[in-house]
């Protein structure tokens, strides 16, 4: 290379047979070169560079859809879960309704699903729909590449669409936990009621006392003792002798003594203004105050008292001081 006062000469040697080649530049030629090839590196370097910051927003922004899309697939599981709960408890609610009428309680009114999300207002203006389901939010955010100063594309839309599944699942949660609380409140007064009903049922005769054969029913007959019409207050059960008298309900012992018509006999005292006779009997098993149950032994058959032609026992329910049909009061 060989250089002048205003331009530079390059030599290009061919061959040893060749004319070299001689290419004249001016300086300020040269220069201006040298300039404009730098800007250009520059700018191929910022080029670069926010191709690799686009790069990396594009990667976080992968990340972030996998995010949501993670996000909206748990949403989702417990959105389905919760309304699993809330059918769950309609069917409760439902149950309990239709025990408290069984159980002769005021049934409260069924509250049912909430009938929408809380109150909302407010003044409305144009917008561009943004599609709810998964997919098509997915499909939108692909199609509108949108950016913001930051670069990221916009999600509001699945900002709007993931805050209005969350109302939704927090509008059920409180709905259940009012539910919950006003079901266990009925399920306190149904188990209050079932204990009465239980201890009302077990003070309700509703078995023999004594296995044998009806001789007598209750009502008017002619009297074997008199020979004249008269009301019998009980039925009369015939039994060998020593055959074991049962009660049959739960009640107190209230008289346990000899009678000169009825012989020797019991009377148990059931609540419920429920009381029952039982008399002729040849041995008293329980005393004035003892507590029985259904089935304990009160007594053996005989055929004690002046109104008794043989063995048996009379069996008499008196209800609110007066006698009925024992056999009413007889399931088995």
């Amino acid at each position: 290379m060989k250089e002048s006062e205003d331009a530079l000469t390059v030599i290009i040697f061919r061959g040893a047979r060749s004319n070299p080649w001689r290419l004249k530049f001016r300086k300020s030629f040269v220069k201006y070169g040298m300039i404009v090839g730098l800007v250009l590196l520059l700018v191929q370097g910022g080029v670069i560079t926010h191709y690799v910051y686009q790069w990396s927003q594009l990667s976080e922004l992968g990340e972030i859809k996998q995010e949501l899309s993670t996000s909206r697939a748990r949403t989702s599981n417990f959105s389905t879960e919760v309304d699993g709960m809330k059918r769950r408890m309609l069917v409760l609610e439902t149950l309990n309704r239709k025990l408290q009428t069984m159980f002769g309680l005021e049934a409260d009114e069924i509250q049912g699903l909430p009938t929408g999300l809380p109150g909302q207002g407010g003044e409305e203006l144009p917008y561009e729909e943004v599609p709810y389901d998964g997919l098509q939010e997915e499909a939108s955010l692909e199609s509108k590449p949108a950016i913001e100063k930051t670069g990221i594309p916009a999600v509001s839309g699945l900002d709007a669409a993931m805050d209005r599944k969350i109302t939704e699942i927090k509008t059920g949660l409180e709905w259940l936990s009012q539910q919950t609380e006003l079901e266990n409140k009925i399920l306190e007064e149904l188990s209050a009621a079932a204990q009465q009903k239980a201890d009302q049922w077990a003070s309700i005769p509703s078995i023999w006392p004594v296995k044998g054969v009806l001789t007598s029913k209750f009502g008017p007959r002619v009297s074997p003792f008199t020979g004249k019409k008269a009301l019998h207050a009980g039925i009369d059960i015939g039994a060998p002798t020593g055959t074991e008298v049962r009660s049959p309900a739960s009640g107190k012992v209230v008289v346990a003594a000899y009678d000169g018509r009825m012989g020797k006999f019991v009377r148990i005292d059931h609540g419920y203004s429920i009381e029952t006779t039982y008399g002729h009997m040849s041995k008293i098993n329980v005393k004035y105050g003892d507590k029985v149950q259904r089935g304990d032994l009160v007594g053996l058959v005989g055929s004690t008292g002046k109104f008794s032609t043989g063995p048996h026992l009379h069996y008499q329910v008196a209800v609110n001081d007066r006698v009925v049909d024992p056999i009413h009061y007889i399931l088995d």
